[in-house]
């Protein structure tokens, strides 16, 4: 029976909107039309996931916008902000990083995981870290933009070590010229854009003018710009028709709900990279796939290429031209191509797609379908199945030297090599700890790591809270859930308490999981107690290299060891009473009772 009936809608307007299927206050469907009355009046006429939607929703809400453009740029906000379980969430709010050209007289290039509407150039995104990393390299190296003046440009009382090595002109203390930084900021841009042939051409020109100057110095400099470049491209880019200038192009396979879709983005002939994105969703069309990913990834890349090649034709599309257009300042075409070298890149594309594809259910296969996992995503409600878990924990030695743990599981087991471990500079405040162990992940040394499909606080409200509030400043949007050490109860960010029995999968996967992250914690405070013990043991008449280890496999750290018995230190193996005596001395004037 259904819960919203058509004579029941409210009055809709035949114009372009944005309308939101909701069952009580949870948004379970967004979408866009360019007739909201006749887009929702199908739904009562459909068949498959649409009528479901249609039967379990009790209210409709609709937003009429001025044209398509703006009910496209609504639906991705609200899809953003509701996460419906019914609309495809390809993101799945991993934040790709961006290159950033900074909008100021002297720009530097900066390396950032959101695009604002602050008047810099956006070039991304990089799906792989390394490769951006290649990249902001290579400019570094090569052209004499500013790196340690901060942004926005701060003054500076002496030039950095980059000016005496020829990597910056040095604006902060005033001795750049700005018609010359202009020219390098033009040249970083066409590397950007992937404009290599005639950046190039204009190096080897300005080359041959400096050695008819008789400048060989700078024609030297010059001309290891351009083997530098020409090295760089060669190897990172596969060549193709130099006829095909700039394009995109994607492919799509799918089987049952798992499907990926993968872009090339093909710059001045050749390919820059490919963006490969797997997305498992039941009763989910092609169409509706990649639909979802050509909104998702052109909203915010940069820069658009004037031709997007599909795989097969969508409906509405002008309203994504339309968009597309108004960011590009020129026209973007979304096309199918039939035949020729053009239809030859969507095959390429396709076979790509379906080998990847095929790895992904392989792997999956061979690593087994971990039960805890599909009971985690129904306990919590999570839109996907959770793959990649992530444990956090805060411990200190003695109350000092607060440390930050991160353990991974991936697959439902643990991934070791990539634990990590942080000292943090929180006092005694459990809450300020565990908020700038989380953020720090996000924003520093290990941002580059894999995001997490659900984060494990190891605490209860107020960590999870506090974890909860680093994300936010980090802006990011991921499921996270506590696990309060006594009785073993999960804690929401919202304070609801979820009590399971031990034997429960998903308790017992997440318990494993915050024990390692305790464990990776421990260790790094044992490496210190021995540093520490080691370094009180040094230069004890008697005590060598091998009595210290000793010491330290028997009592672990100072404390103990100055509790020990004379008589206990010297019946030890190795030891002796002339030895213990003399590290009993030591120890009474090292340690204050």
């Amino acid at each position: 029976m259904r819960l919203v009936r058509l004579a029941e809608l409210p009055p809709l307007p035949e114009a372009p909107g944005v309308y939101l299927w909701k069952q009580g206050e949870e948004v379970l469907y967004v979408g866009k039309a360019k007739n909201l009355r006749a887009r929702v009046r199908s739904y009562f006429h459909a068949e498959g996931k649409a009528a479901r939607i249609a039967e379990e929703a009790t209210a409709l809400d609709f937003i009429a916008t001025r044209d398509e453009v703006e009910a496209l740029l609504l639906e991705a906000n609200l899809i953003k902000a509701h996460r419906p379980p019914y609309n495809v969430l390809l993101k799945d709010d991993k934040h790709y990083p961006f290159l950033k050209l900074t909008h100021e007289p002297f720009p530097t290039l900066l390396v950032v995981r959101r695009v604002e509407a602050d008047g810099a150039k956006y070039y991304g995104p990089f799906p792989e870290a390394s490769a951006l990393r290649r990249i902001k390299t290579l400019i570094d190296r090569l052209f004499p933009l500013r790196k340690n003046s901060g942004y926005p440009m701060k003054r500076r009382r002496y030039p950095c070590l980059n000016h005496s090595m020829g990597r910056c002109l040095a604006p902060c203390v005033g001795l750049a010229d700005p018609v010359a930084y202009g020219e390098v900021v033009r040249q970083v841009e066409a590397v950007l854009e992937g404009k290599v042939d005639g950046l190039l051409r204009e190096l080897e020109a300005k080359m041959q003018e400096a050695a008819k100057r008789l400048e060989f110095e700078r024609a030297a400099e010059l001309r290891d710009q351009m083997e530098a470049l020409k090295a760089f491209f060669s190897t990172a880019q596969q060549a193709f028709d130099p006829e095909l200038g700039d394009l995109d192009f994607l492919g799509l396979a799918q089987a049952g709900p798992l499907a990926v879709v993968q872009l090339y983005q093909v710059r001045s002939g050749r390919i820059l990279g490919r963006i490969s994105r797997v997305v498992e969703k039941e009763e989910t069309s092609p169409e509706e796939i990649l639909w979802a990913f050509l909104r998702d990834h052109y909203l915010e890349a940069s820069p658009l290429p004037p031709l997007i090649l599909l795989p097969f034709p969508l409906e509405d599309l002008e309203g994504l031209e339309e968009l597309l257009h108004r960011r590009a300042g020129r026209k973007v075409e979304l096309r199918v191509p039939q035949r020729g070298e053009k239809a030859r890149l969507l095959e390429l594309a396709e076979r790509n797609a379906r080998l990847a594809l095929e790895t992904e259910l392989k792997l999956r296969e061979r690593r087994g379908d971990h039960p805890a996992l599909k009971a985690l995503q129904e306990l919590l409600g999570l839109p996907t199945r959770p793959y990649r878990l992530e444990g956090y924990d805060v411990s200190h030695l003695q109350g000092q030297a607060r440390v930050f743990s991160l353990a991974v599981f991936e697959g439902g087991r643990p991934k070791r090599a990539e634990y990590r471990r942080m000292r943090l500079q929180a006092g005694n405040d459990d809450y300020a700890a565990m908020e700038e162990g989380v953020f720090r992940r996000y924003t520093g040394s290990l941002k580059d790591l894999p995001l997490p499909d659900l984060l494990l606080i190891d605490g209860g409200l107020g960590q999870v809270r506090a974890a909860e509030k680093a994300l936010e400043r980090g802006g990011l949007r991921l499921p996270l859930v506590g696990l309060a050490k006594k009785e073993e109860v999960l804690i929401t960010p919202e304070g609801r308490e979820i009590r399971l029995p031990l034997t429960h999968p998903a308790l017992r996967l997440l318990i494993h999981l915050r024990d390692e992250a305790h464990q990776n914690g421990l260790r790094y405070h044992q490496k210190r107690r021995s540093q520490e013990l080691f370094q009180v043991l040094a230069g004890i008449p008697g005590i060598g290299e091998t009595r210290k280890r000793l010491l330290l496999e028997r009592y672990g750290g100072l404390e103990a060891l100055k509790e020990a018995p004379l008589e206990e230190l010297a019946s030890l193996p190795g030891m002796n009473r002339k030895a213990a005596e003399a590290l009993k001395r030591a120890l009474a004037g090292k340690i204050a009772p």
